[in-house]
């Protein structure tokens, strides 16, 4: 009898742990295809075991046979009522074995709904505090996908249990079909990039070349964007001159293209870098740069207060320098108020509000006086930054005087700020509408009950701050602009968008594709005055490696020759045009800075204009030329490259100028002076990708990338 009880037993013990068809597939899948060593499952290697051990809430979930896929069995999961939050329902695991920083985890899933579409976010979030290790939001089809989704734990140990995983399904009515569910772990010293990653985010709602929004957004941009300009050309004695040659080139931009940059790495500061203050000024080699900018942390009350990568002579002479080159800056930010965010005798005096708000005070009058900084060079600033989850200031003033709440602090620091400093723009700033897909729910109409509040308490806001940090699946474009379209017309306020950047996940295709489509859908919008990238260069990027302007080299990525062709292409004027019968010439074009340039009397003439509104300009010439073939542009041409042993400079004018060799890091390595129109440099010993900058002795300077052998 005992024999027979631990015979049953042990084929008791074998079904229940044995190693099911699905997972043995998709192992031998995992090695073969990809190279991968044997990894360690986080959950349990059955479809059955994995699939009766799933938590759900908010929703009914049951199990159900699958045919005609690799998987047999799937979980199905019925939300009847729509949450406030994506997370009101949720379909749930935690992992088997213990996770290590460094560690890869693999995650494996097959998902699809019912009828229509599906909207869910997929997560790994510590147990704790709901700390994400990954959240992505997913558009789902009623056609089975498979996903493949590798990430790289940052925020353990996680010891057994405490790694929730999963979906998060309340965004809307729906029945989800999860099948195939599994995770597999890989040690530390496996590769992130050697796993294959697989999430069918190239399809985000509005990607289509027919979507209706697309034609919409042109009609919107060619009325938002441009301006009539009408030049009348005529004689001294006011006979109109017919063909006047006309050169009408765009300088800049009235809406702001802009970036978050550091300012170290200009104006001659501790860690200038030439390739990076260059490409500033000068993304498309034709000397058209970002015309706004924002520094990443050197405003920051802690990076003022400590220094980090500035003194404040610093930051002033960056400052300067920007404003020489006509770039403007917003300042970012005054008060962010998170303990981790503030100084730390903050916090320690978290009992005392007469204590913080006289800090306040002077962390205001401080910066937004400083000279250098006042609101000539600094015209607009982020006041608060992401007060709807960072809450920790309004605990101290809540029932401080005559507060409620605490968050009447909030309109206070507006009022303060303003009175310093009333020439400048106040700001908003919150990432809780645009990022990582999150375009509705509580913490959406939070950030707009928080605005009601500030404007209810007289506050002087004047700008919303709409931060960008698009997540591996990039929001919808129709998303995009009903937030735009729901806040102003609530508020009726100026939207930015400030802090854009992608995720490292997205294929360098997508991230083209997607900037193409939002900065089109923002630039169509009549609140938007301008458009600001996190930063622009993966030398120097905060979590979106591989996903800027420029690689770490400084080549143009896909998404850089995107952003070039929209700003200084499409939406640029570049125009060469002559006068009609009646010595006029009117069409409407991009708003911002123009030059126009015609040869009178044989001398070329060039004029400045600012176009925002429709504009008449009255040239006056009794002999004005009907061709522009003798305006010449100054040129330089360098040549072979790549180069060995020598390479030629061919230049119009014999001036003196500085030849330099830069690496991509920004260190010299070669320099030589020239005074001819064609010189012949030669170098020693110099192999490899470098950087050629002429600098003549005016000071204007050109750049080269150039390859030597």
């Amino acid at each position: 009898m005992k024999l027979v009880y631990l015979s049953l037993l042990f084929c008791f013990a074998n079904t229940l742990f044995a190693q099911d068809a699905y997972h043995t597939d998709l192992e031998n899948l995992l090695m073969s295809q990809y190279n991968l060593p044997a990894g360690e499952w986080l959950i349990q290697n059955t479809e059955t075991g994995i699939l009766n051990e799933v938590l759900n809430y908010g929703g009914f979930e049951s199990i159900v046979d699958i045919s005609g896929q690799d998987f047999s069995k799937a979980s199905q999961m019925i939300v009847s009522n729509a949450g406030n939050n994506p997370w009101d329902a949720g379909w749930k695991l935690d992992n088997g074995i213990a996770l290590g920083n460094n560690e890869k985890v693999l995650f494996v899933f097959w998902i699809r709904t019912t009828e229509g579409t599906g909207d869910v976010n997929f997560f790994a979030e510590r147990q704790s505090d709901f700390a994400k290790e990954i959240y992505a939001s997913m558009n789902i089809s009623e056609e089975w996908t498979r996903y493949f989704i590798p990430i790289n734990i940052a925020l353990g140990p996680h010891s057994l249990g405490q790694l929730d995983f999963g979906f998060h399904v309340g965004n809307q009515i729906q029945t989800i079909q999860i099948g195939g569910f599994t995770a597999i772990k890989y040690p530390n010293t496996i590769n992130i990039d050697d796993l294959p990653a697989d999430l069918n985010n190239d399809q985000y709602e509005g990607f289509e070349s027919d979507a209706p929004w697309r034609l919409e957004a042109s009609e919107r941009i060619e009325n938002l964007r441009k301006a009539k300009l009408t030049v009348n050309v005529v004689t001294s004695t006011g006979a109109p001159v017919e063909n006047a040659a006309l050169d009408i080139q765009m300088t800049q931009h009235e809406f702001a293209f802009g970036s978050a940059i550091t300012a170290n790495r200009i104006a001659g500061n501790n860690d200038q870098n030439i390739f990076y203050e260059n490409k500033i000024k000068d993304l498309d080699g034709q000397g058209h740069g970002f015309n706004w900018v924002v520094f990443e942390n050197d405003m920051k009350w802690d990076g003022w207060e400590s220094e980090w990568f500035v003194n404040h002579a610093e930051l002033v002479n960056a400052v300067s320098w920007l404003a020489d080159q006509d770039i403007k800056i917003r300042g970012h930010n005054l008060v962010w108020p998170g303990w981790q965010y503030l100084p730390d005798d903050i916090q320690q005096n978290s009992n005392n509000p007469d204590y913080i708000w006289t800090r306040i005070e002077s962390r205001l009058n401080e910066i937004l006086t400083y000279p250098g900084l006042e609101s000539d060079k600094v015209t607009e600033w982020d006041v608060l930054n992401e007060i709807v989850l960072n809450t920790d200031l309004e605990g101290p003033f809540s029932n401080y005087q005559d507060y409620v709440t605490g968050r009447e602090l909030y309109a206070d620091i507006f009022k303060r700020a303003k009175e310093i400093s009333p020439n400048t723009k106040m700001y908003y700033n919150d990432y809780v509408t645009m990022t990582l897909g999150n375009t509705s729910g509580t913490q959406y109409n939070t950030k707009k009950a928080r605005i009601q509040e500030l404007l209810d308490a007289g506050a002087p806001l004047e700008g919303i701050g709409f931060q960008g940090h698009i997540g591996d699946f990039p929001n919808g474009i129709p998303d995009i602009l009903g937030t735009l379209d729901d806040f102003y017309d609530s508020f009726g306020l100026t939207a930015k968008i400030t802090e854009f950047d992608m995720s490292s996940s997205v294929s360098e295709e997508l991230g083209a594709n997607y900037l193409r489509d939002f900065m089109t859908a923002v630039f169509s919008h009549e609140s938007v005055d301008g458009f600001l990238f996190w930063n622009f260069w993966d030398g120097s990027t905060w979590l979106n490696y591989g996903a800027n302007l420029f690689r770490e080299d400084w080549s143009r990525t896909p998404a850089g020759d995107m952003f070039v062709d929209l700003v200084f292409n499409q939406w640029w004027t570049d125009r060469q045009v002559a006068s009609d019968s009646n010595g006029l010439f009117s069409d409407d074009l991009f708003k911002g800075t123009h030059e126009i340039t015609y040869i009178c009397n044989g001398q070329p003439v060039t004029e400045t204009f600012n176009l925002v509104n429709d504009e008449s300009i009255t040239i006056v010439c009794d002999n004005i030329q009907t061709s522009l073939e003798n305006i010449s542009k100054p040129s330089i041409a360098v040549y072979p490259n790549p180069a060995k042993d020598f390479f030629t400079i061919k230049r119009e004018n014999t001036n003196e100028a500085v030849v330099t060799l830069f690496e991509p890091s920004g260190i010299k390595v070669f320099e030589t002076t020239i005074s001819s129109g064609i010189s012949e440099v030669k170098f020693d010993d110099l192999k490899g990708i470098y950087f050629l900058q002429i600098t003549t002795d005016d000071g204007n300077r050109f750049f080269q990338k150039m390859i030597l052998e």
